[in-house]
């Protein structure tokens, strides 16, 4: 008789429900783990607040957007778990366009693997609680990508729009969105 390990009966069975409690599990866990027990803000987090706190067209640290959006976070939240958890909705946003692009790809399946391995690289590589223009760029190309799939490699003239918005909102995000867009 075979056997099966019930995490890869899992990922058979219920992609979906894999993929959310995977990104919701790694959205909590890096949100209460900076919140609770990190002294200080995270990396450039002080800079990025300080550079927000203005509300400024613009600096010699780039777009303002991610800076903006932070300063709105802390002000709605009064702490920096409202930062914290802004960039975890950003993780949550990024591994979200990269499942609906290979469930358009690949499949569902597979699609759950690649999930899997990104937070696996992710927890070991990227400090997600360090909000800044890095970490709002992630989700907003990962969408451009989406977008830019769904308008060419599907054929579907309704996407367009929504690739020129998003391009308009990593421009706003980070001075390397000209590479981005040289890339795609």
């Amino acid at each position: 008789m075979l056997y099966v390990s019930l995490i890869l009966e899992s990922l058979r069975a219920r992609p979906r429900l894999m993929f959310w409690t995977a990104a919701l599990s790694q959205a909590v866990l890096w949100t209460l783990l900076p919140t609770l027990f990190y002294s200080a803000p995270a990396g450039d987090l002080p800079i990025v607040l300080a550079v927000g706190h203005e509300f400024q067209l613009g600096s010699d640290r780039g777009p303002p957007l991610a800076f903006w959006l932070a300063e709105i976070a802390y002000r709605l939240s009064g702490s920096m778990a409202g930062v914290y958890l802004l960039s975890q909705a950003c993780v949550v946003a990024t591994l979200t366009g990269i499942f609906a692009l290979g469930r358009s790809t690949v499949g569902t399946a597979q699609a759950m693997l690649a999930v899997l391995l990104m937070i696996g690289v992710g927890a070991m590589s990227v400090p997600t609680p360090e909000f800044g223009p890095a970490i709002l760029a992630m989700p907003i190309w990962t969408m451009v990508l989406l977008q830019f799939w769904r308008a060419v490699g599907e054929g579907r003239s309704e996407y367009w729009i929504a690739l020129a918005v998003g391009m308009g909102l990593l421009l706003l995000t980070t001075s390397l969105s000209w590479l981005f867009f040289v890339l795609l």
